[in-house]
Formats: structure tokens, sequence, C-alpha cells
């Protein structure tokens, strides 16, 4: 059964709103305390453009973990509980 214009139009949209929450996941892991510990998180699309996030070395550019989107949106959740409780 074909996907009707709006209803493709919807999904493009979501799927967009999905990648902003995402980067902006990325840019939040990325602070100076992680990036001094010569990490840093990458976005990169995997198979038929599937999004992933890598954990890369900054020196060597070795991927040393990667991570579904999701994962990686309780992880920032996590971080920001712990950043609320230390206030």
């Amino acid at each position: 059964m074909p996907v009707s214009a709006p209803a493709a139009a919807d999904a493009a949209l979501e799927s967009l709103g999905v990648m902003r929450q995402l980067v902006a996941a990325i840019r939040g892991l990325n602070r100076p305390e992680l990036l001094e510990q010569g990490r840093e998180y990458k976005l990169r699309r995997r198979g038929a453009g599937r999004p992933m996030v890598d954990m890369v070395d900054r020196e060597t550019g070795e991927v040393l973990d990667e991570f579904p989107p999701g994962e990686v949106m309780r992880m920032v959740a996590e971080l920001e509980k712990e950043r609320e409780e230390e206030l």
C-alpha cells in the first residue's frame, strides 16, 4: 500500500526532528571534560541512512564504541539528572 504524500511529509519532519534532537544530544556529550579525556562523539549514517553515534579517540580517529540514537538520548538524560542533583 503506497504512503500518501502528507504521511510521507509527516514522517520526514518527524525524522528531521529526531535528528535535531540527536545532534543536540551529541553536542551535550562533547562537553570539555570529555574532550579533555581525548574522546568525542560523532554522528554517522549506517546502512539505509540509519543514524549511529560513534565514540572516537580524538588523537587516532579510532572508533572506540558505537551507540544507537536511543542509547545516546538516555545517556544525555542521565547526565542532565546528575547535573540537577549537583545543584
